[in-house]
């Protein structure tokens, strides 16, 4: 079979990326969510042709199929098989069905209308250099996703430059107020903290600033302080997320921090960074980045302290074991909130009731009220400041509901906040008690273990258990029947709606639900 001609194959690319388009809108949707990183959505790309094995097979196979009936046609008839071929992608479903929707940015536009452009030229070429080009509508995802990334290369220069106008914007917006920037990391648990300083801090004489939701990126950071931050904020509280090696250092090259906290180094992220070496050595970019006169609030059992701490010059404040500077005792769940004593090494002394659960979010607690005493304010206005706390959502938040207790920790999971979880679930009152997860995402190497330890750590705990993702959850499934869980008391079910309708048929009134993590879209099996 020779070339098609030109006007041939451009018909029949055309047509193939007219039906490429909803395959690349889902796409640009998970790019946004990978933070438009290439390699991140390479992955998602591995995670979805994993769990549609019989779809990613069945789509080749019915474009070599058509590739060679053409093969046997005569010429006037061989583009009717490869305009079949170029509708392929119109077959493959489900589609992207996902909770959120992808945020028109211009960068999106951007990306959007150069992958578009990209897909064309790949399937215009294919064509034009043979029916052999059918084959590309039959690799639909990977070709989308090649366009995307494509489309990234091409416009990173121009994302590198608007990038730098950003940060030199915020910079000149921090340099114009002046405020004390609060700079906090971590594996986990920074966002919590991050809401509960800021609650602490904000007071009439001194307004506090601190970035909203998750904005943690180097963009995210930037958008916060050039669109929220004013002359009257004497305190600036960012978060900071480390998605590559060099962000957070990145952060801190135009936002100065004079103050640090690292909450947490843990496995979160191992897929991003391998080792918890590495993670340690990127949170460790805060604390390279505090001035002498700074300091900085580390708990003192972190993982890979001496990595974390050596580029440290700032002053350390350790929290958490009785003679650090600061720690917590005592705790105890009272109703609905918890009592505790914070304690510190110069014979401080200050009971606390707070509306939080676990000691993870203690940790977390701790280490903002360490920053504020540090920061001067009186011990006795952060104990009535307490009083009022409320964490960060979806952050072990109990409620209740038609005479069921919710405890909601579905923003994110660990396993060190899973196990607080659970013997919180174990604590609380209740005729029943059921775990609702997908188990974790993003422990390398560590992932399948630490799911099998959720199951055998659940068995101790749960009546039921729905697993949300029959797949992902296998490891989950196999730690529960080897603790001796009942089969009959385990659910598997595809998404969240589905583990929702299951709920009343398991967790009546006087039931108490425990809701573990819940995987962003790109995670989900039924994308």
């Amino acid at each position: 079979m020779g070339p098609l001609p030109l006007w041939q194959a451009a018909a029949l690319g055309a047509v193939g990326s007219l039906a490429l388009l909803p395959r690349l809108l889902g796409w640009t949707y998970v790019f946004q969510l990978d933070e438009y990183l290439p390699p991140r959505l390479l992955a998602s790309l591995r995670r979805r042709i994993a769990a549609r094995r019989w779809q990613t097979a069945a789509l080749p196979l019915a474009a070599v199929l058509l590739l060679l009936l053409a093969a046997r046609l005569p010429s006037d008839l061989r583009p009717l098989p490869l305009l079949a071929s170029a509708l392929l992608p119109l077959g493959l479903r489900p589609g992207f069905a996902a909770r959120s929707r992808l945020t028109w940015t211009q960068r999106a536009r951007r990306l959007f209308a150069a992958a578009a452009g990209a897909s064309l030229v790949l399937l215009v070429l294919g064509f034009w250099s043979g029916p052999e080009g059918a084959l590309l509508p039959g690799l639909a995802d990977p070709l989308t996703v090649l366009a995307l990334s494509l489309a990234a290369l091409g416009w990173s220069p121009y994302e590198r430059g608007r990038r730098r106008a950003f940060m030199r914007q915020a910079e000149r917006r921090l340099g114009e107020t002046h405020p004390l920037v609060v700079g906090i990391t971590g594996s986990y648990g920074k966002t919590t903290t991050k809401v509960l300083l800021a609650q602490l801090l904000d007071v009439p004489e001194g307004s506090c600033f601190a970035t909203p939701a998750s904005y943690n990126t180097t963009l995210g950071v930037c958008r916060a302080i050039n669109e929220g931050l004013r002359p009257q904020h004497q305190v600036a509280v960012l978060e900071m997320g480390a998605y590559r090696p060099g962000e957070i250092a990145e952060i801190c090259s135009f936002s100065h921090p004079r103050v640090g906290v690292v909450t947490a180094v843990g496995p979160m992220h191992l897929e991003r960074f391998g080792t918890v070496e590495r993670v340690a050595q990127a949170k460790s970019e805060l604390l390279a980045a505090l001035p002498p006169d700074g300091f900085a609030v580390v708990p003192s059992e972190i993982r890979e302290r001496a990595r974390l701490l050596a580029p440290l010059s700032a002053r350390l404040v350790e929290v958490g074991r009785p003679g650090d500077r600061w720690w917590l005792e005592g705790a105890e769940v009272v109703g609905e909130a918890t009592s505790c004593r914070l304690r510190g090494r110069e014979g401080e002394e200050l009971e606390l009731e707070v509306r939080l659960f676990g000691r993870h979010l203690l940790q977390d607690l701790l280490c903002a009220l360490a920053v504020a005493a540090e920061l001067g304010r009186p011990l006795p206005e952060l104990a009535e400041r307490a009083r009022g706390l409320r964490g960060a959502p979806h952050r072990l938040e109990v409620t209740r509901r038609g005479g069921v207790t919710i405890i909601d920790d579905a923003y994110n999971s660990n396993p060190e906040g899973a196990r607080e979880a659970l013997q919180l679930l174990g604590q609380l009152p209740g005729r029943r008690r059921v775990l609702v997860t997908p188990g974790y995402i993003e422990l390398g190497e560590e992932e399948e273990e630490s799911m099998t330890e959720l199951g055998r750590q659940a068995a101790a705990v749960c009546t039921h258990v729905i697993l949300v993702g029959p797949r992902h959850t296998e490891p989950v499934h196999r730690g529960l029947a080897g603790a001796g869980f009942p089969a009959a008391q385990v659910s598997v079910v595809a998404d969240l709606e589905e583990a929702q309708a299951v709920l009343p048929k398991v967790a009546g009134e006087g039931s108490v639900v425990l809701f573990e993590n819940d995987l962003p879209d790109q995670y989900r099996e039924r994308p």
